[in-house]
């Protein structure tokens, strides 16, 4: 089978929607699919460098040059000739191109819920241009269904980890990691993973944690985002003081996760939460601020454990759970085995496969 995924960005600030991609990818071509990956925007960026023989790029600017997207778009798909159209963003104009394609199904990947800012008519087009929907939570599904997508033609795909890449990493490993990264050896490592945004990951949280830890912790945040420079700024002395780490962005996470003792999790708003379970597979305990405002990752911090935390706490009583809560090695592993028979990325390539073949019976 040929696939074309499309995305926005070959950038890793891009978020949970390239993962997806990229890990579909790697496990279709392990099925012997024909993969490619298709970014409408920006230049070559990592995936380039991880598969080369299976990236495209537009090499459009912004949603400016649509009509010219457009005129690209349609033809890169006639020239690779997809059986199937994965698409991956949210955004309107490469809907026109598909609407011109009507012979290939079309899967839309949802990595969002509807919102009240989504146009009407971007909800049409993707009505009218998708075959299946693909949601990555039971959140995610109802918006669309309120929002009049059939639900006999959308299916509960919940986003995957990779054992691999995400494992348990003993002492003498842990230390020669954060060797690597220039991570201190003889700290505790409290880890945060995501994208730098106040109102949906909580950014504010980060600072707040940051600043009530002790000497012998340091808190590292892998990422980028709008509130990064705000919050180097801020946190300059905790910074200078080494407790606190900006990596930046980065396109091995894993490695972050393998030196790290504890994950933390501080989003208001989360669709679904694949550094939960990155940081499960990861065996670390997780600590987590509720999600207030909805979305599929209120499951998984109950299904994996997560040590609640709360804004209406003092700092006494939040640096009180961190520094007393034990999590007991067999949890740690429980949790990783958990993530692997459920959501590793072997079964959802799996998933997505029977959800081609459903997008494609009509045609045959």
């Amino acid at each position: 089978m040929r696939i074309i995924h499309i995305c926005q960005r070959d950038n890793p600030d891009t978020g949970g929607s390239l993962r997806v991609a990229e890990a579909l990818l790697r496990e279709q071509l392990r099925r012997g699919d024909d993969v490619w990956l298709l970014f409408l925007y920006g230049p070559p960026g990592h995936i380039a460098l991880l598969f080369p023989r299976n990236v495209i790029y537009l090499g459009l600017h912004s949603s400016r040059q649509a009509m010219r997207g457009v005129r690209l778009l349609g033809k890169a798909i006639r020239n690779y000739r997809p059986d199937i159209i994965h698409s991956h963003d949210g955004i309107t104009w490469p809907r026109l191109a598909y609407m011109r394609l009507r012979t290939r199904p079309v899967v839309m990947h949802t990595h969002l819920p509807v919102s009240v800012t989504d146009s009407r008519i971007n909800r049409w087009l993707i009505r009218k241009t998708s075959d299946l929907l693909c949601g990555i939570s039971l959140h995610t599904i109802r918006t669309w269904v309120e929002a009049g997508f059939p639900p006999s033609r959308i299916h509960f795909i919940p986003n995957g980890v990779d054992a691999e890449r995400f494992q348990l990493a003993d002492g003498d490993a842990a230390r020669e990691v954060r060797r690597e990264l220039g991570l201190p050896e003889d700290k505790r490592i409290l880890l945060w993973v995501g994208r730098l945004h106040r109102a949906m990951k909580g950014s504010d949280r980060v600072e707040r944690i940051a600043r009530l830890l002790k000497d012998d912790t340091v808190l590292v945040v892998v990422g980028n985002g709008p509130e990064y420079e705000g919050m180097a700024v801020r946190c300059g002395t905790l910074i200078a003081d080494g407790r606190l780490v900006m990596a930046g962005s980065v396109t091995a996470p894993e490695q972050y996760y393998k030196a790290a003792d504890e994950f933390l999790f501080t989003s208001y708003y989360e669709p679904f939460g694949l550094v939960i379970l990155e940081a499960a597979a990861s065996g670390l305990p997780i600590f987590a601020f509720p999600v207030v405002h909805g979305g599929g990752a209120v499951e998984l911090l109950e299904e994996f454990g997560a040590v609640p935390l709360d804004d209406a706490m003092s700092d006494d009583e939040l640096r009180t759970i961190l520094y007393r809560t034990e999590i007991r090695p067999a949890k740690r592993m429980a949790n990783r085995e958990r993530a692997m028979a459920r959501y590793s990325w072997v079964r959802i390539a799996r998933d997505v496969a029977d959800v081609y073949a459903m997008a494609s019976a009509p045609l045959l």
